[in-house]
Protein backbone atom coordinates (compact mmCIF):
# COMPACT_ATOMS: atom_id res chain seq x y z
CA UNK A 1 0.00 0.00 0.00
CA UNK A 2 2.47 2.47 1.28
CA UNK A 3 3.95 1.54 -2.68
CA UNK A 4 0.79 2.28 -3.70
CA UNK A 5 0.94 5.78 -2.72
CA UNK A 6 4.25 6.43 -3.85
CA UNK A 7 3.28 5.99 -6.94
CA UNK A 8 0.18 8.27 -6.85
CA UNK A 9 2.22 10.61 -5.43
CA UNK A 10 4.98 10.54 -8.03
CA UNK A 11 2.26 10.03 -10.85
CA UNK A 12 2.04 14.20 -11.23
CA UNK A 13 5.76 14.29 -11.86
CA UNK A 14 6.11 11.35 -13.92
CA UNK A 15 3.29 13.12 -16.18
CA UNK A 16 4.98 16.19 -16.76
CA UNK A 17 8.62 14.51 -17.43
CA UNK A 18 6.89 12.36 -19.95
CA UNK A 19 4.77 15.21 -21.49
CA UNK A 20 7.97 16.85 -22.43
CA UNK A 21 10.48 14.46 -22.64
CA UNK A 22 8.76 11.80 -24.71
CA UNK A 23 8.87 13.69 -28.28
CA UNK A 24 12.69 14.06 -27.19
CA UNK A 25 13.65 10.22 -26.22
CA UNK A 26 10.94 7.99 -28.28
CA UNK A 27 9.07 10.14 -30.58
CA UNK A 28 9.96 9.40 -34.34
CA UNK A 29 7.61 8.85 -37.29
CA UNK A 30 10.04 8.00 -39.42
CA UNK A 31 9.07 4.33 -40.41
CA UNK A 32 11.49 3.49 -42.84
CA UNK A 33 10.78 0.23 -44.66
CA UNK A 34 14.32 -1.96 -45.49
CA UNK A 35 11.88 -3.75 -48.20
CA UNK A 36 11.88 -0.04 -49.66
CA UNK A 37 14.64 1.97 -49.04
CA UNK A 38 17.94 0.66 -50.58
CA UNK A 39 21.42 2.10 -49.26
CA UNK A 40 22.56 3.01 -52.78
CA UNK A 41 26.15 3.40 -51.71
CA UNK A 42 27.88 0.02 -52.31
CA UNK A 43 31.31 1.38 -52.81
CA UNK A 44 33.34 4.48 -50.85
CA UNK A 45 32.41 6.09 -54.37
CA UNK A 46 29.32 5.06 -55.36
CA UNK A 47 26.83 8.63 -55.35
CA UNK A 48 23.26 8.86 -56.93
CA UNK A 49 24.03 11.00 -59.92
CA UNK A 50 22.84 14.57 -58.99
CA UNK A 51 20.12 15.35 -62.02
CA UNK A 52 21.15 17.67 -63.79
CA UNK A 53 21.28 16.76 -67.82
CA UNK A 54 24.77 16.55 -69.56
CA UNK A 55 23.48 15.99 -73.29
CA UNK A 56 22.23 19.65 -73.83
CA UNK A 57 23.43 22.46 -75.70
CA UNK A 58 24.79 25.88 -74.62
CA UNK A 59 22.85 29.18 -74.28
CA UNK A 60 23.03 32.59 -74.25
CA UNK A 61 22.42 33.89 -70.29
CA UNK A 62 21.67 37.41 -72.11
CA UNK A 63 18.28 36.55 -73.51
CA UNK A 64 16.75 35.47 -69.91
CA UNK A 65 13.76 37.26 -68.79
CA UNK A 66 11.87 37.44 -65.54
CA UNK A 67 8.26 36.95 -64.93
CA UNK A 68 6.51 37.84 -62.09
CA UNK A 69 4.76 35.93 -59.38
CA UNK A 70 1.41 37.60 -58.23
CA UNK A 71 -1.32 35.89 -56.40
CA UNK A 72 -3.26 35.79 -53.75
CA UNK A 73 -0.95 34.52 -51.27
CA UNK A 74 1.97 34.41 -53.14
CA UNK A 75 4.31 37.31 -54.99
CA UNK A 76 8.39 36.52 -56.58
CA UNK A 77 9.82 36.12 -59.61
CA UNK A 78 10.56 33.10 -62.01
CA UNK A 79 13.45 33.29 -64.52
CA UNK A 80 13.23 32.21 -68.05
CA UNK A 81 17.00 30.88 -67.71
CA UNK A 82 16.56 27.32 -66.32
CA UNK A 83 12.68 27.73 -65.03
CA UNK A 84 14.06 27.55 -61.52
CA UNK A 85 11.42 28.04 -58.88
CA UNK A 86 13.71 29.70 -56.54
CA UNK A 87 12.34 33.35 -55.24
CA UNK A 88 8.76 32.86 -53.57
CA UNK A 89 7.34 34.77 -50.97
CA UNK A 90 4.46 34.31 -48.83
CA UNK A 91 2.30 37.57 -48.73
CA UNK A 92 0.51 36.40 -45.24
CA UNK A 93 3.33 35.66 -43.22
CA UNK A 94 6.48 38.39 -41.80
CA UNK A 95 10.02 37.04 -40.79
CA UNK A 96 8.87 38.19 -37.05
CA UNK A 97 7.24 40.65 -35.53
CA UNK A 98 10.06 43.27 -36.02
CA UNK A 99 10.81 42.74 -39.02
CA UNK A 100 7.88 42.88 -41.73
CA UNK A 101 9.45 41.15 -44.70
CA UNK A 102 7.75 38.74 -46.11
CA UNK A 103 8.95 34.97 -45.71
CA UNK A 104 11.11 34.01 -48.08
CA UNK A 105 11.19 30.59 -49.12
CA UNK A 106 13.80 30.32 -51.88
CA UNK A 107 16.10 32.20 -51.68
CA UNK A 108 16.98 33.62 -54.79
CA UNK A 109 20.79 34.63 -54.68
CA UNK A 110 21.43 30.94 -54.26
CA UNK A 111 21.34 28.75 -56.77
CA UNK A 112 21.75 25.72 -54.99
CA UNK A 113 18.18 26.29 -53.54
CA UNK A 114 15.47 25.88 -55.97
CA UNK A 115 12.13 23.72 -57.35
CA UNK A 116 11.97 22.69 -60.71
CA UNK A 117 10.17 20.04 -63.27
CA UNK A 118 11.70 18.66 -66.17
CA UNK A 119 12.89 15.71 -68.30
CA UNK A 120 15.44 13.24 -68.23
CA UNK A 121 16.71 10.84 -70.90
CA UNK A 122 18.89 7.32 -71.12
CA UNK A 123 19.24 7.89 -74.56
CA UNK A 124 22.45 10.28 -75.21
CA UNK A 125 21.36 11.35 -78.42
CA UNK A 126 18.19 13.09 -76.69
CA UNK A 127 19.14 16.79 -76.46
CA UNK A 128 17.43 18.66 -73.20
CA UNK A 129 16.86 21.46 -71.45
CA UNK A 130 19.03 22.08 -68.21
CA UNK A 131 18.77 24.99 -65.68
CA UNK A 132 21.19 26.80 -68.21
CA UNK A 133 18.57 26.55 -71.14
CA UNK A 134 16.57 29.81 -71.66
CA UNK A 135 13.12 29.41 -73.02
CA UNK A 136 11.04 31.99 -74.59
CA UNK A 137 7.86 33.45 -73.19
CA UNK A 138 5.84 36.38 -74.44
CA UNK A 139 4.36 36.51 -70.82
CA UNK A 140 5.89 38.79 -68.04
CA UNK A 141 3.40 38.28 -65.53
CA UNK A 142 2.17 34.82 -63.55
CA UNK A 143 -0.95 35.23 -61.23
CA UNK A 144 -4.67 33.65 -61.18
CA UNK A 145 -5.54 34.68 -63.71
CA UNK A 146 -3.05 34.56 -66.34
CA UNK A 147 -0.75 31.38 -66.24
CA UNK A 148 2.36 31.57 -68.50
CA UNK A 149 3.51 29.42 -71.38
CA UNK A 150 7.15 29.04 -72.09
CA UNK A 151 8.92 26.92 -75.09
CA UNK A 152 12.54 25.47 -75.67
CA UNK A 153 12.96 24.07 -78.72
CA UNK A 154 16.07 21.46 -78.62
CA UNK A 155 17.04 21.99 -82.29
CA UNK A 156 17.10 18.60 -82.79
CA UNK A 157 13.38 17.71 -83.49
CA UNK A 158 11.70 18.36 -80.17
CA UNK A 159 9.92 21.24 -79.06
CA UNK A 160 9.39 21.49 -74.94
CA UNK A 161 6.76 23.13 -73.73
CA UNK A 162 5.96 24.44 -70.16
CA UNK A 163 2.79 25.62 -68.91
CA UNK A 164 2.42 27.54 -65.08
CA UNK A 165 -0.19 28.09 -63.11
CA UNK A 166 -1.37 29.59 -59.59
CA UNK A 167 -3.93 29.70 -57.18
CA UNK A 168 -4.99 32.09 -54.90
CA UNK A 169 -2.98 29.85 -51.91
CA UNK A 170 0.12 28.09 -52.21
CA UNK A 171 0.06 25.76 -55.40
CA UNK A 172 1.70 26.09 -58.58
CA UNK A 173 0.85 23.65 -61.55
CA UNK A 174 3.45 22.99 -64.03
CA UNK A 175 2.59 21.28 -67.11
CA UNK A 176 5.20 19.40 -69.33
CA UNK A 177 4.69 19.12 -72.76
CA UNK A 178 7.10 17.27 -75.39
CA UNK A 179 6.02 17.78 -79.19
CA UNK A 180 8.15 15.40 -81.19
CA UNK A 181 8.82 16.90 -84.53
CA UNK A 182 11.82 15.21 -85.89
CA UNK A 183 11.57 11.37 -87.48
CA UNK A 184 12.95 9.62 -84.81
CA UNK A 185 11.37 8.08 -81.72
CA UNK A 186 12.58 9.52 -77.89
CA UNK A 187 12.12 8.22 -74.44
CA UNK A 188 11.50 10.36 -71.91
CA UNK A 189 11.21 10.02 -68.14
CA UNK A 190 9.48 13.09 -66.26
CA UNK A 191 11.57 14.25 -63.77
CA UNK A 192 11.09 17.04 -60.46
CA UNK A 193 13.49 18.17 -58.60
CA UNK A 194 14.14 20.41 -55.07
CA UNK A 195 17.08 21.55 -54.14
CA UNK A 196 17.58 22.51 -50.38
CA UNK A 197 20.64 23.71 -48.27
CA UNK A 198 20.60 22.57 -44.72
CA UNK A 199 22.30 22.60 -41.54
CA UNK A 200 22.12 18.93 -40.52
CA UNK A 201 19.59 18.93 -37.94
CA UNK A 202 16.06 17.75 -37.99
CA UNK A 203 13.96 20.59 -35.95
CA UNK A 204 13.61 20.40 -32.45
CA UNK A 205 12.47 17.52 -29.91
CA UNK A 206 8.45 18.55 -30.73
CA UNK A 207 8.71 19.09 -34.14
CA UNK A 208 10.42 17.33 -37.27
CA UNK A 209 11.62 19.36 -40.18
CA UNK A 210 13.48 17.78 -42.96
CA UNK A 211 13.15 15.96 -45.94
CA UNK A 212 9.65 14.15 -46.14
CA UNK A 213 7.46 12.01 -48.43
CA UNK A 214 4.16 10.24 -48.17
CA UNK A 215 5.48 6.63 -49.90
CA UNK A 216 3.28 3.33 -50.61
CA UNK A 217 0.30 5.08 -48.13
CA UNK A 218 2.81 5.63 -45.52
CA UNK A 219 4.58 8.67 -43.99
CA UNK A 220 8.21 8.55 -44.46
CA UNK A 221 10.48 11.35 -42.93
CA UNK A 222 14.21 10.96 -44.34
CA UNK A 223 16.76 12.55 -41.87
CA UNK A 224 19.56 14.34 -43.10
CA UNK A 225 22.31 12.25 -41.00
CA UNK A 226 20.79 9.03 -42.78
CA UNK A 227 20.85 10.97 -46.13
CA UNK A 228 24.58 11.47 -45.96
CA UNK A 229 25.30 8.48 -44.02
CA UNK A 230 23.98 6.83 -47.29
CA UNK A 231 24.55 9.32 -49.59
CA UNK A 232 21.27 8.86 -51.04
CA UNK A 233 18.22 6.82 -50.35
CA UNK A 234 15.55 5.20 -52.74
CA UNK A 235 11.86 4.49 -52.94
CA UNK A 236 9.58 3.53 -55.21
CA UNK A 237 5.77 4.38 -55.09
CA UNK A 238 2.65 4.49 -56.67
CA UNK A 239 1.71 8.14 -56.31
CA UNK A 240 2.30 10.23 -53.09
CA UNK A 241 4.42 13.01 -52.57
CA UNK A 242 7.83 14.04 -51.65
CA UNK A 243 9.17 17.53 -50.05
CA UNK A 244 10.85 19.04 -47.92
CA UNK A 245 9.56 20.61 -44.50
CA UNK A 246 9.99 23.17 -41.79
CA UNK A 247 7.75 23.86 -38.65
CA UNK A 248 5.69 25.85 -40.61
CA UNK A 249 6.54 25.95 -44.09
CA UNK A 250 6.48 23.39 -46.90
CA UNK A 251 8.10 22.91 -50.62
CA UNK A 252 6.67 19.51 -52.25
CA UNK A 253 5.47 17.73 -55.28
CA UNK A 254 2.31 16.10 -55.67
CA UNK A 255 2.80 13.09 -57.76
CA UNK A 256 -0.07 11.66 -60.40
CA UNK A 257 -1.54 9.74 -57.98
CA UNK A 258 -2.14 6.76 -60.95
CA UNK A 259 1.30 6.57 -61.80
CA UNK A 260 4.63 5.28 -60.62
CA UNK A 261 7.72 7.40 -59.37
CA UNK A 262 11.42 6.63 -58.08
CA UNK A 263 11.95 9.34 -55.17
CA UNK A 264 15.48 9.88 -54.31
CA UNK A 265 16.79 11.53 -51.56
CA UNK A 266 20.29 13.00 -51.96
CA UNK A 267 22.81 14.63 -50.30
CA UNK A 268 26.29 16.40 -51.61
CA UNK A 269 28.72 19.24 -50.83
CA UNK A 270 29.27 22.28 -52.47
CA UNK A 271 31.64 24.84 -51.30
CA UNK A 272 31.46 23.98 -47.93
CA UNK A 273 27.80 23.25 -47.26
CA UNK A 274 25.27 20.75 -47.36
CA UNK A 275 22.96 20.61 -50.10
CA UNK A 276 20.02 18.05 -50.22
CA UNK A 277 18.41 17.05 -53.36
CA UNK A 278 14.43 15.37 -53.46
CA UNK A 279 13.77 14.15 -57.10
CA UNK A 280 11.06 11.92 -58.54
CA UNK A 281 11.33 10.09 -61.30
CA UNK A 282 8.41 8.81 -63.80
CA UNK A 283 8.69 5.76 -65.67
CA UNK A 284 10.05 6.14 -69.56
CA UNK A 285 7.63 7.25 -71.61
CA UNK A 286 8.16 6.62 -75.52
CA UNK A 287 7.30 9.95 -77.99
CA UNK A 288 6.86 8.92 -81.56
CA UNK A 289 7.23 11.69 -84.74
CA UNK A 290 4.43 13.46 -84.74
CA UNK A 291 3.06 12.98 -81.51
CA UNK A 292 3.21 14.39 -78.03
CA UNK A 293 3.06 13.31 -74.13
CA UNK A 294 2.69 15.71 -70.97
CA UNK A 295 2.72 15.36 -67.36
CA UNK A 296 1.41 17.10 -64.84
CA UNK A 297 3.19 17.99 -61.49
CA UNK A 298 1.63 20.52 -58.48
CA UNK A 299 3.99 22.11 -56.33
CA UNK A 300 3.32 23.41 -53.40
CA UNK A 301 5.00 26.57 -51.80
CA UNK A 302 3.64 27.57 -48.53
CA UNK A 303 2.11 27.54 -44.91
CA UNK A 304 1.19 24.57 -43.45
CA UNK A 305 -2.06 25.89 -42.53
CA UNK A 306 -4.53 22.29 -42.08
CA UNK A 307 -7.53 23.81 -43.44
CA UNK A 308 -5.52 24.35 -46.94
CA UNK A 309 -3.44 20.99 -46.89
CA UNK A 310 -6.82 19.21 -46.31
CA UNK A 311 -8.47 21.11 -49.46
CA UNK A 312 -5.49 20.33 -51.63
CA UNK A 313 -5.85 16.46 -50.72
CA UNK A 314 -9.50 16.77 -51.58
CA UNK A 315 -8.59 18.65 -54.95
CA UNK A 316 -5.85 16.63 -55.93
CA UNK A 317 -7.19 13.14 -53.97
CA UNK A 318 -3.63 12.68 -53.01
CA UNK A 319 -3.60 10.73 -49.80
CA UNK A 320 -2.65 12.41 -46.02
CA UNK A 321 -0.73 15.52 -47.54
CA UNK A 322 -2.05 16.73 -43.81
CA UNK A 323 0.73 15.00 -42.27
CA UNK A 324 3.14 17.48 -43.31
CA UNK A 325 2.13 18.43 -40.18
CA UNK A 326 4.21 16.80 -37.39
CA UNK A 327 1.16 15.54 -35.49
CA UNK A 328 3.03 13.14 -33.54
CA UNK A 329 1.95 9.89 -31.42
CA UNK A 330 -1.44 10.80 -30.80
CA UNK A 331 -2.73 12.11 -33.88
CA UNK A 332 -6.87 10.89 -33.58
CA UNK A 333 -6.81 13.40 -30.83
CA UNK A 334 -4.35 16.14 -31.78
CA UNK A 335 -5.82 16.76 -35.57
CA UNK A 336 -9.14 17.43 -33.94
CA UNK A 337 -7.57 19.88 -31.68
CA UNK A 338 -5.65 21.36 -34.16
CA UNK A 339 -9.31 22.15 -36.17
CA UNK A 340 -11.01 23.56 -33.07
CA UNK A 341 -8.07 25.68 -32.07
CA UNK A 342 -8.33 27.64 -34.88
CA UNK A 343 -11.78 27.94 -34.98
CA UNK A 344 -11.75 28.89 -31.55
CA UNK A 345 -8.93 31.87 -32.76
CA UNK A 346 -11.58 32.32 -35.72
CA UNK A 347 -14.37 32.75 -33.16
CA UNK A 348 -13.32 34.88 -30.59
CA UNK A 349 -10.58 36.96 -32.56
CA UNK A 350 -7.55 36.37 -30.66
CA UNK A 351 -5.13 33.48 -30.12
CA UNK A 352 -4.30 33.96 -26.67
CA UNK A 353 -8.31 33.67 -25.82
CA UNK A 354 -8.84 30.84 -27.75
CA UNK A 355 -6.06 29.13 -25.94
CA UNK A 356 -8.24 29.98 -22.69
CA UNK A 357 -11.84 28.73 -24.18
CA UNK A 358 -9.98 25.13 -25.94
CA UNK A 359 -8.67 25.12 -22.47
CA UNK A 360 -11.78 25.83 -20.36
CA UNK A 361 -14.01 22.90 -23.10
CA UNK A 362 -11.21 20.91 -22.37
CA UNK A 363 -11.59 20.90 -18.51
CA UNK A 364 -15.48 20.58 -18.99
CA UNK A 365 -15.50 17.62 -20.86
CA UNK A 366 -13.22 15.70 -18.76
CA UNK A 367 -14.97 17.66 -15.61
CA UNK A 368 -16.31 14.33 -14.66
CA UNK A 369 -12.91 12.54 -14.60
CA UNK A 370 -11.10 15.22 -12.74
CA UNK A 371 -13.87 15.11 -9.98
CA UNK A 372 -13.27 11.84 -9.23
CA UNK A 373 -9.71 12.24 -8.81
CA UNK A 374 -9.77 15.26 -6.99
CA UNK A 375 -12.64 13.81 -4.65
CA UNK A 376 -10.68 10.47 -4.21
CA UNK A 377 -7.52 12.48 -3.73
CA UNK A 378 -9.55 14.63 -0.68
CA UNK A 379 -10.33 11.26 1.05
CA UNK A 380 -7.41 10.17 0.59
CA UNK A 381 -6.30 13.49 2.58
CA UNK A 382 -8.83 13.24 5.14
CA UNK A 383 -7.25 9.94 5.92
CA UNK A 384 -4.19 11.23 6.97
CA UNK A 385 -4.05 11.08 10.34
CA UNK A 386 -5.14 7.61 10.62
CA UNK A 387 -2.43 6.59 7.91
CA UNK A 388 0.36 8.15 10.77
CA UNK A 389 -1.68 6.65 13.86
CA UNK A 390 -1.07 2.93 11.59
CA UNK A 391 2.59 3.73 11.38
CA UNK A 392 3.08 4.71 14.41
CA UNK A 393 1.91 1.26 15.56
CA UNK A 394 3.42 -1.14 13.58
CA UNK A 395 6.62 0.54 13.00
CA UNK A 396 9.35 -2.06 11.66
CA UNK A 397 6.74 -4.55 10.36
CA UNK A 398 5.66 -3.73 7.61
CA UNK A 399 3.38 -6.93 6.68
CA UNK A 400 1.55 -5.69 9.49
CA UNK A 401 1.36 -2.33 8.43
CA UNK A 402 0.47 -2.74 4.87
CA UNK A 403 -2.57 -5.38 6.20
CA UNK A 404 -3.72 -2.46 8.28
CA UNK A 405 -3.48 0.09 5.78
CA UNK A 406 -5.78 -2.43 3.28
CA UNK A 407 -8.04 -2.96 5.70
CA UNK A 408 -8.98 0.65 6.48
CA UNK A 409 -9.45 1.47 2.44
CA UNK A 410 -11.62 -1.25 2.90
CA UNK A 411 -13.38 -0.54 5.39
CA UNK A 412 -13.67 3.53 4.19
CA UNK A 413 -14.66 2.06 0.47
CA UNK A 414 -11.39 3.81 -0.93
CA UNK A 415 -9.44 2.43 -3.97
CA UNK A 416 -5.76 3.95 -3.47
CA UNK A 417 -5.64 4.25 -7.51
CA UNK A 418 -8.65 6.24 -7.71
CA UNK A 419 -6.88 9.23 -7.88
CA UNK A 420 -4.36 8.19 -10.23
CA UNK A 421 -6.57 6.77 -12.54
CA UNK A 422 -8.90 9.01 -13.83
CA UNK A 423 -5.33 11.44 -14.19
CA UNK A 424 -4.23 8.81 -16.47
CA UNK A 425 -7.22 9.11 -18.91
CA UNK A 426 -6.85 12.10 -18.83
CA UNK A 427 -3.05 12.83 -20.17
CA UNK A 428 -3.38 12.04 -23.65
CA UNK A 429 -5.78 14.98 -24.64
CA UNK A 430 -3.61 17.06 -22.46
CA UNK A 431 -0.56 15.96 -23.97
CA UNK A 432 -2.20 16.27 -27.55
CA UNK A 433 -3.02 20.03 -26.89
CA UNK A 434 0.51 20.57 -25.71
CA UNK A 435 1.70 19.33 -28.99
CA UNK A 436 -1.16 21.15 -31.20
CA UNK A 437 0.04 24.16 -29.71
CA UNK A 438 3.37 23.78 -30.13
CA UNK A 439 3.13 23.00 -34.08
CA UNK A 440 0.02 25.41 -34.64
CA UNK A 441 1.30 28.36 -37.20
CA UNK A 442 -2.21 30.03 -35.78
CA UNK A 443 0.42 30.85 -33.02
CA UNK A 444 2.97 32.17 -34.78
CA UNK A 445 3.52 35.68 -34.22
CA UNK A 446 -0.14 35.43 -32.54
CA UNK A 447 -0.28 38.46 -29.91
CA UNK A 448 -2.07 38.06 -26.65
CA UNK A 449 -3.08 41.09 -24.12
CA UNK A 450 -0.08 43.62 -22.47
CA UNK A 451 3.59 42.60 -23.53
CA UNK A 452 2.88 38.97 -24.98
CA UNK A 453 3.39 39.71 -28.73
CA UNK A 454 4.14 36.65 -30.18
CA UNK A 455 2.20 33.19 -28.52
CA UNK A 456 4.78 31.02 -30.30
CA UNK A 457 8.15 33.33 -28.56
CA UNK A 458 9.12 32.79 -24.89
CA UNK A 459 7.87 35.53 -22.42
CA UNK A 460 10.24 38.10 -23.16
CA UNK A 461 10.08 39.95 -19.70
CA UNK A 462 12.24 38.35 -16.72
CA UNK A 463 12.04 38.91 -12.89
CA UNK A 464 16.30 38.86 -13.07
CA UNK A 465 15.77 42.44 -14.56
CA UNK A 466 12.82 43.66 -13.02
CA UNK A 467 11.08 42.80 -16.06
CA UNK A 468 12.87 45.00 -18.05
CA UNK A 469 13.19 47.89 -16.28
CA UNK A 470 17.30 46.91 -15.10
CA UNK A 471 18.75 47.27 -19.75
CA UNK A 472 20.42 44.14 -19.22
CA UNK A 473 20.11 40.98 -21.61
CA UNK A 474 20.21 37.73 -19.76
CA UNK A 475 21.14 34.40 -20.70
CA UNK A 476 18.12 32.10 -21.75
CA UNK A 477 17.92 30.23 -18.08
CA UNK A 478 17.76 33.39 -16.06
CA UNK A 479 14.40 34.66 -18.60
CA UNK A 480 11.96 33.88 -16.18
CA UNK A 481 8.85 36.03 -17.32
CA UNK A 482 5.79 36.52 -15.58
CA UNK A 483 3.79 33.50 -17.23
CA UNK A 484 6.57 31.17 -16.15
CA UNK A 485 5.99 32.46 -12.73
CA UNK A 486 2.61 31.91 -12.16
CA UNK A 487 2.54 28.73 -13.86
CA UNK A 488 5.08 27.73 -10.87
CA UNK A 489 2.79 29.41 -8.08
CA UNK A 490 -0.41 27.93 -9.67
CA UNK A 491 1.37 24.33 -9.71
CA UNK A 492 2.59 25.16 -5.87
CA UNK A 493 -0.50 25.67 -4.76
CA UNK A 494 -2.22 22.66 -6.62
CA UNK A 495 0.50 20.73 -4.47
CA UNK A 496 -0.56 22.43 -1.23
CA UNK A 497 -4.45 20.99 -1.82
CA UNK A 498 -3.24 17.38 -2.50
CA UNK A 499 -2.56 14.74 -0.01
CA UNK A 500 1.15 15.27 0.97
CA UNK A 501 4.07 12.36 0.57
CA UNK A 502 4.60 10.57 4.27
CA UNK A 503 8.23 10.49 3.34
CA UNK A 504 9.95 13.43 4.02
CA UNK A 505 12.64 12.66 0.73
CA UNK A 506 9.33 11.92 -1.38
CA UNK A 507 7.65 15.69 0.09
CA UNK A 508 10.81 17.74 -0.70
CA UNK A 509 10.70 16.65 -4.26
CA UNK A 510 7.62 17.55 -4.91
CA UNK A 511 8.65 20.87 -3.83
CA UNK A 512 11.39 21.75 -6.16
CA UNK A 513 9.11 20.06 -8.67
CA UNK A 514 7.35 23.67 -9.29
CA UNK A 515 10.73 25.63 -9.31
CA UNK A 516 12.06 22.92 -11.54
CA UNK A 517 9.19 23.57 -13.91
CA UNK A 518 8.91 27.05 -13.85
CA UNK A 519 12.53 27.46 -15.13
CA UNK A 520 11.82 24.54 -17.90
CA UNK A 521 8.43 26.58 -18.85
CA UNK A 522 10.44 29.55 -19.15
CA UNK A 523 11.84 28.49 -22.37
CA UNK A 524 8.96 27.29 -24.38
CA UNK A 525 6.16 29.42 -26.43
CA UNK A 526 4.32 31.50 -24.05
CA UNK A 527 1.06 30.71 -25.63
CA UNK A 528 2.14 26.99 -23.89
CA UNK A 529 2.94 28.51 -20.52
CA UNK A 530 -0.77 30.23 -20.70
CA UNK A 531 -2.37 27.09 -21.80
CA UNK A 532 -0.76 25.01 -19.01
CA UNK A 533 -1.51 28.24 -16.10
CA UNK A 534 -5.31 28.58 -17.12
CA UNK A 535 -5.43 24.45 -16.71
CA UNK A 536 -3.77 24.64 -13.29
CA UNK A 537 -6.00 27.71 -12.20
CA UNK A 538 -9.26 25.71 -13.39
CA UNK A 539 -8.18 22.25 -11.66
CA UNK A 540 -7.95 24.30 -8.11
CA UNK A 541 -11.46 25.93 -8.89
CA UNK A 542 -11.98 22.73 -9.74
CA UNK A 543 -10.65 20.53 -6.32
CA UNK A 544 -11.66 23.82 -4.16
CA UNK A 545 -15.02 23.47 -5.04
CA UNK A 546 -14.71 19.49 -4.06
CA UNK A 547 -13.18 19.69 -0.90
CA UNK A 548 -15.51 22.37 0.50
CA UNK A 549 -18.55 20.61 -0.92
CA UNK A 550 -16.96 16.83 0.86
CA UNK A 551 -17.05 19.22 3.88
CA UNK A 552 -20.31 20.30 3.83
CA UNK A 553 -21.46 16.54 3.22
CA UNK A 554 -19.35 15.38 6.25
CA UNK A 555 -20.34 17.92 8.85
CA UNK A 556 -24.19 17.21 7.66
CA UNK A 557 -23.77 13.05 8.38
CA UNK A 558 -21.96 14.30 11.85
CA UNK A 559 -24.59 16.57 12.51
CA UNK A 560 -27.57 13.57 11.74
Amino acid sequence: MEEDKRNTVLFFAISMLIMLGYPYFFENRQVTNPTIVQDVQKSENAVIPIFTPKNTVPVRRTEAKNIRVESGNLSGVISSLGIEINDIKLKKYHESSDNKENVQIFANDNRDCFARSGWASDDPNVILPDENSCWETNSSLLSENSPVTLTWDNGNGLIFEKQISVDKDFLLTITDKVRNCGSRTASLKAVTVISRQFEVSNGSMNSYEGPLGYINNKLEEIKYEDIIEKRGIVHKTSGGWSGVTDKYWLTAFISDQKKNYTFIYKHFVKEGKNICRIESTAEAIKIAPSSEISETHNLFVGAKEINTLDMYEEKLKVQHFDLAIDFGWLYILTKPLLYALAYAKDFVGNMGLGILLITFLIKLLLFPLANKSYRSMNRMSALQPKMQELRKKYEGDNAKLGAAISEMYKKEKINPLGGCLPILLQSPVLFALYKVLYISIEMRQAPFIWWIHDLSAPDPLSIFNLFGLIPVNLPGFLQIGIWPLLMGLTMLLQQKMSPAPADPAQANMMMIMPIMFTFMFAQLPAGLVIYWTFSNVLGIAQQYIIKAADKKQSEKVEKS
